[in-house]
């Protein structure tokens, strides 16, 4: 086999460098890469101790993310769009004869791309199946039956009973709904600022509660149920982005969450479980879906990689 030898600098930033033979296959898509990201690869590289075999890959809207199982162990990765290049790099190098099973709705980007063999995953089938699994391994209790809700882009709901899952409904409003909305009102479009931004916010100040409509007397429902979302907009000269970001999560919140608990009344359960993109790292969104569901007598729950459920659920498909 020709090799070849090259010199990079060490990964610990001491300054030093090191030599490390590099098969000819795999020279050229070393070589393309940014320094960064050959260092990290290299790294990755150097803590694999066993071949991949397969490798889930969830093109979504705007990220891509992989799940694959390394030593009996699941690592999953986030990537950007822009990162795609460098992405299909480290799959020639770590694992070229790996299976890649795609989902997604720009599954077939990844397919034009990718040099190994590639198998694609129908989108709702792999994101139940990776939920599933993840569910059992995050869970500290068995669930039979339960709800799966998967906040993404828009929203989809699922019935799991035992290892089988079906799509009983959706709707638009989900993560999609949050930035457009966000972008419309404030002009902020990147996701961690208006997570910041809605955590800071009153819905109080934009939403008309129950509680303001019966005051002085006592209402006959709790006074902090929402009567009408933006209801005391129109009568304001101005409001803070924060306070109507908090408004449009709080209105995302509980539209998911009522389908939730109208879905977990017809099938005869009481668990519900939240995931997906619009849900990871949004703890105004998580705080308000864990309220509301307890207030309609559910139980929620969230998975925390819930995100990576289409990626997993390819991976795991036969």
């Amino acid at each position: 086999m020709i090799s070849f030898i090259t010199r990079v600098h060490s990964i610990a930033h001491t300054g030093k460098k090191h030599a490390i033979i590099v098969p000819a296959a795999s020279f050229q898509a070393v070589h393309f890469l940014t320094n960064s990201r050959l260092r990290k690869t290299i790294a990755e590289m150097r803590d694999l101790k066993m071949p991949v075999k397969r490798i889930g890959i969830d093109a979504g809207s705007s990220l891509l993310k992989m799940a694959y199982f390394e030593e009996e162990k699941l690592h999953v990765k986030t990537y950007s769009y822009d990162d795609l290049p460098s992405l299909i790099q480290w799959l020639s190098i770590i694992a070229p004869e790996a299976i890649v099973c795609v989902t997604g709705g720009k599954s077939t980007l990844v397919h034009e791309k990718v040099k190994s063999p590639v198998k694609e995953i129908a989108e709702f089938e792999a994101t139940a199946q990776g939920a599933a699994f993840l569910l059992k391994q995050e869970a500290k209790q068995s669930l039979n039956r339960c709800i799966l809700v998967n906040v993404g882009t828009g929203t989809s709901l699922y019935l799991l009973t035992n290892d089988a899952a079906e799509r009983i409904i959706g709707t638009g409003v989900g993560g999609g709904t949050l930035l457009g909305l966000a972008y419309l009102l404030t002009g902020t479009d990147q996701f961690r600022d208006i997570v910041s931004l809605a955590e800071e916010g009153k819905r109080s100040k934009l939403d008309l509660l129950v509680k303001d409509i019966y005051e002085p007397l006592e209402p006959p429902i709790p006074g902090y149920f929402t009567a009408s979302n933006f209801g005391k907009a129109a009568g304001l000269s101005a409001s803070k982005p924060e306070d109507m970001l908090a408004a449009v999560t709080g209105m995302i919140a509980e539209t998911v969450m009522l389908m939730a608990v109208q879905a977990a009344g017809s099938h005869q359960v009481k668990d519900i479980v939240y995931f997906g993109g619009a849900v990871a790292g949004n703890r105004p969104l998580r705080s308000l879906l864990f309220e509301a569901t307890e207030a309609f007598g559910c139980t929620p729950l969230f998975l925390e990689k819930g995100e990576y459920s289409g990626a997993v659920g390819a991976l795991l498909h036969q």
